[in-house]
């Protein structure tokens, strides 16, 4: 199955939508907003269209650390597309991306992302953590080698 990266400067209907429906289970309308990133004119949005139906979508949020310069927010891929390797060119773009910077990336992954993340050349960074209401993550990192 064939998609398309396709990069934006705001968020749209769309992109909540599958935020939502992918990332806030359980969760009021209006929490897969994150207002002081998605406003931000330094954030970047990508995401995948399968046709015209967006299937994936992540934020690439400015907010540096030691040796990464971006991180990434609200990384979703619709469940009937799943392994198919559209996180993996999600997260392979936004690498691209930083590379052009010479910098990193870093980002909590659910326990479920990180293999994808690893397949992408993350590595953990922390020791396995709760976010309230959303479930255990890791802190990881991709560095320019």
């Amino acid at each position: 199955m064939t998609h398309q990266l396709v990069w934006s400067n705001s968020v749209d209907e769309a992109h909540l939508e599958l935020r939502f429906q992918v990332l806030r289970v359980g969760m009021p309308r209006g929490s897969e907003h994150y207002p002081d990133v998605d406003n931000d004119i330094r954030t970047k949005f990508l995401c995948a269209y399968v046709g015209e139906q967006m299937v994936g979508c992540a934020t690439l949020q400015e907010d540096s650390r030691d040796g990464c310069k971006y991180r990434i927010r609200g990384m979703a891929v619709a469940a009937e597309y799943r392994n198919l390797g559209i996180g993996s060119d999600i997260v392979k773009t936004l690498q691209e991306k930083a590379k052009q910077e010479m910098t990193g990336i870093w980002c909590n992954a659910r326990i479920r992302a990180v293999p994808m993340y690893a397949r992408c050349g993350f590595e953990i960074v922390s020791d396995i953590f709760e976010i309230e209401n959303i479930g255990p993550h890791y802190d990881m990192e991709w560095k320019i080698e």
